[in-house]
């Protein structure tokens, strides 16, 4: 194994952070933009978010929805507003250095690259590269295609990557599909499977062991 790749939501940062972006920061630019209370933006921006199917990789976008929303001025005041709000899982940063030591790392998300460079701001020097599967491949979800275009950027043989993430199917299944080796973190859950982990640094311990 040469390399970890590493889902974002849900196995770096607590998802609450981001789904905070979409629900209170969005609706709150576009209720101070068009002067309307909080509850009608709110109501119309959800609406508005529907009008587009989450198989289409616009919905992914904040740039997108900004644009559409007329509240494009304001998006890096957003995404000022957002850092604070991020909650990064205390066993992160401590797991990343080590294992950047003997392992590449590379950051394999679904969240538009808006949002990862502003998560991953202060330790996106420990990663070799950083892909979003809706930004770099304008892919809806972390698909077979997208691992493999990952490998291929790499320069990496399937065999040689470790994946972590939180997903079942986009995290796990898909990535062993692909001759991936993966695990399924659990944060909030007790690990029952030989492949889940309750943190990142059970991962450090298993790959320690060879115990993969």
């Amino acid at each position: 194994m040469k390399a970890v790749s590493l889902d974002v939501t849900g196995t770096l940062v607590d998802g609450r952070s981001v789904k905070y972006f979409w629900d209170v920061l969005i609706p709150t630019a576009y209720a101070k933009k068009h002067q309307v209370p909080f509850e009608k933006a709110f109501q119309y921006v959800k609406h508005t978010y529907m009008t587009i199917s989450p198989d289409d990789v616009k919905w992914y976008l904040p740039e997108y929805w900004v644009k559409k929303l007329g509240i494009e001025d304001r998006v890096e005041a957003l995404l000022r507003e957002l850092k604070p709000m991020i909650t990064i899982f205390p066993d992160v940063k401590p797991v990343i250095v080590e294992l950047c030591s003997q392992h590449d790392l590379i950051i394999s998300s679904n969240l538009p690259m808006m949002l990862l460079e502003t998560i991953l701001e202060d330790f996106k020097e420990y990663f070799l590269k950083i892909f979003s599967s809706v930004s770099t491949y304008s892919l809806p979800r972390k698909t077979a295609e997208f691992y493999a275009r990952v490998c291929l950027d790499t320069g990496f043989k399937p065999q040689e990557i470790l994946h972590v993430g939180d997903n079942i199917v986009y995290d796990f299944l898909i990535p062993r599909f692909m001759g991936i080796e993966s695990m399924v973190i659990k944060r909030f859950k007790p690990p029952k499977l030989k492949h889940e982990v309750s943190d990142l640094k059970q991962v450090l311990e298993r790959i320690k062991l060879g115990d993969l």
